[in-house]
């Protein structure tokens, strides 16, 4: 099995106090970023855990890309 990857971000020697500031930063962007996107974020979410299921359990899962407000 091959090591997953992952994001880095490397980051120069802080001090205490930037460190603590860059904390603050990422935890208002982190809380932005889910008051904007939290809904469709978990759907996404969602979506991908039932299609790794299903896949896993050798089945296909055919999702309709429908507006349903759409008119026909």
């Amino acid at each position: 099995m091959s090591r997953r990857r992952h994001a880095q971000i490397h980051l120069p020697s802080l001090s205490a106090r930037e460190a603590r500031a860059l904390i603050t930063v990422l935890e208002r962007a982190i809380a932005a970023i889910e008051r904007a996107h939290g809904d469709q974020m978990r759907a996404e979410r969602e979506t991908s855990m039932l299609e790794a299921r299903a896949r896993r359990r050798g089945l296909t899962i055919y999702t309709l890309d429908v507006d349903p407000d759409a008119d026909f």
